[in-house]
């Protein structure tokens, strides 16, 4: 095999021991001479690019604890803070210009768009190298093209999704690369994206099978995500052509359903949930991922109603099979759990986003415990009265995943798809749901129990052990909640009504592990209805629609900026949202909701 050499490309990996674990294990391109050519080795580097899918410690404590629980976790109602007037910052909670509160603290937005062209400049390498060959070796690398294009295209439209216009087509050039690309029509890029997925789809099967055993081989061990099958990365194709179809289904109907209903006739979606290890433990109170920065801005990690009242629903103590089956390894219990009984019964209970409201409980001693994730854990079972998102499932979970795509998350889009009659499922859309509901929660729980935290050599009492590794709820508990959303779904009159339920539950799968996806989600459909903002007898109800562009552009590229310098804010919604929804704002007239 021709060996072709570059230099200049290291795996982008924070710690320097993480990355002599990885280069054990995989080929890096710096060094890959010695054992082939770049190909594999760039690929590779790819998958483990930040903000790619592997999410960075720096964007989640800037989102968190640098704008002082102002970012996107916070105007979504994913995560929030126990508010009270104590925290005198949220009296700006509805300025969105940019100044006092989203978007105060440059670092996450700023961040994001370069983050696109970084995490996948290896495509533009491997483009123009893999011109060069041909015949075998050709054979044997054309599917690192190719899965380096799916990466390249997934981030383009998640750079869309937070932006709206941004430079693509100039922008991946490689050698004959333009150092002042124009912004394009995101409708175009979204269109060009999923036609070139489409076209990957059909013709991976065939690449793979042009392979040498040699080459197959390697691919095997290059390919973290799915350990070269190249059948798992056609139904993760289809999976993202199925989400970001029905993204632009609003606003390009029957273009939308060509791809819709491509994709149901190969009926070959995700088979299992589509997460994949680091090679080394993660570490909350180090290391570069997100589960430091969740871990230092733990106090920004409490559980918004909002998601709270539709798991815990009806007493605060968990209820098998009327409240959600996922509660108890998503939320940590509160002081308030019934310790002394086996199992012990959590209770569990959000915070609310009426600070004027819970101040006089937090006022009264409806405290917390202030040592955070790495503190002790038997202080926050005594102490917390509001639950955070789950210790062992979250924060000091060393074995928490990467996460790509779920079966739950496709089943949740299905519904959409049957709700809307964007093309034939073969189920109803309640049945999709229910189905979402029993796999989310085999995910949730398997996360769980593949945490090593609390250490199981430590000796300790019963209830401790049931409410950080609860066991797997019954088949029978599962059945009856989910055949309760169910019923409940059915009972709404209208599409908007069964949308809330459907992004509800969407809300409880993807969480905190996937809050940008469901600030996108909540943008595009205007559900699930937030709680409004009361501080200070002061009732807000913003909703930022978009980030705005780094001020680089204004300097370095200011005549293609000036086609979009009318856009560059907050507030002005990204091209896929409906029109009709365009003056929707997705909160409650007041607290009293289902």
């Amino acid at each position: 095999m021709k060996k072709i050499f570059i230099g200049i490309i290291v795996f982008s990996i924070a710690l320097s021991s993480c990355k002599k674990t990885l280069e054990k294990e995989f080929n890096n391109p710096e060094n890959y001479d010695k054992t082939g050519n770049l190909f594999a080795g760039m690929f590779t580097k790819t998958l483990y690019s930040w903000k790619l899918y592997v999410q960075d410690y720096g964007e989640w404590w800037w989102d968190m604890a640098g704008t002082g629980s102002m970012g996107v976790a916070s105007y979504s109602q994913i995560s929030q803070r126990y508010i009270t007037d104590r925290y005198a910052w949220f009296s700006t909670f509805d300025d969105l210009t940019g100044t006092t509160a989203f978007g105060s603290e440059n670092q996450l937005w700023q961040n994001r768009l370069g983050a696109f062209y970084g995490s996948v400049n290896a495509w533009a390498v491997i483009k123009d190298n893999i011109a060069k060959v041909s015949g075998p070796e050709l054979d044997d690398n054309k599917i690192y093209y190719s899965l380096t294009t799916v990466m390249k295209d997934y981030a383009a439209l998640l750079a869309v999704d937070f932006y709206n216009g941004i430079p693509y087509s100039e922008a991946f050039k490689g050698k004959e690369r333009l150092f002042f690309p124009k912004y394009d029509d995101p409708k175009e890029i979204y269109r060009s994206v999923l036609d070139e997925l489409k076209k990957i789809s059909n013709e991976l099967p065939g690449e793979y099978i042009k392979m040498s055993a040699s080459a197959k081989a390697v691919f095997g061990t290059q390919d973290i995500a799915f350990r070269g099958d190249p059948n798992a990365w056609v139904q993760y194709i289809n999976a993202i052509r199925l989400k970001f179809a029905v993204r632009i289904s609003g606003v390009d109907e029957a273009f939308a359903k060509s791809h819709i209903q491509d994709v149901l006739a190969k009926d070959n979606f995700p088979t299992t949930d589509q997460v994949w290890d680091m090679p080394y433990a993660l570490m909350g109170n180090g290391g570069g991922e997100w589960i430091r920065g969740i871990s230092e801005a733990w106090p920004a990690t409490f559980i918004p109603d909002i998601i709270m009242r539709r798991m815990n629903r009806n007493k605060s103590v968990y209820e098998p099979g009327i409240d959600d089956p996922r509660l108890p390894v998503l939320a940590m219990p509160t002081k308030f759990s019934q310790y002394d009984t086996l199992p012990a019964a959590g209770d569990y209970r959000g915070v609310n986003m009426n600070a004027d409201g819970q101040k006089a409980a937090y006022v009264a001693g409806e405290r917390y415990y202030t040592g955070g994730p790495y503190g002790d854990l038997s202080e926050h079972l005594r102490l917390n009265s509001r639950s955070l998102y789950h210790l062992a499932t979250f924060p000091r979970n060393e074995r928490f995943p990467v996460y790509m795509m779920s079966m739950a998350e496709t089943d949740l889009l299905l519904a959409e798809v049957a709700l809307k009659n964007l093309g034939q499922t073969g189920r109803t859309p309640a049945q999709h749901i229910i189905n979402a509901i029993h796999r989310s929660t085999n995910f949730w729980y398997t996360l769980n129990h593949n945490s090593p935290y609390p250490d199981r050599s430590v000796p300790r009492k019963q209830p401790v052990d049931s409410l950080m590794h609860p066991n797997r709820p019954t088949l029978a508990v599962i059945n009856t909640y989910a055949d309760s959303i169910a019923a409940r779904f059915n009972s709404r009159g209208n599409v908007e009504d069964k949308m809330e339920l459907i992004m509800q539950q969407k809300y409880i799968h993807l969480n905190l592990m996937c809050p940008y996806e469901l600030w996108a989600e909540l943008r595009r459909t205007r559900h699930p209805k937030l709680e409004p903002m009361t501080f200070n007898a002061k009732v807000m109800k913003p909703l930022p629609e978009r980030l705005r562009y780094p001020t680089s552009e204004q300097q370095t590229n200011p005549d293609n900026y000036a086609t979009v310098k009318s856009q560059d804010n907050f507030t002005t919604p990204i091209f896929w949202v409906p029109t009709a929804l365009r003056g929707v704002n997705p909160y409650w007239p007041n607290y009293n909701y289902e």
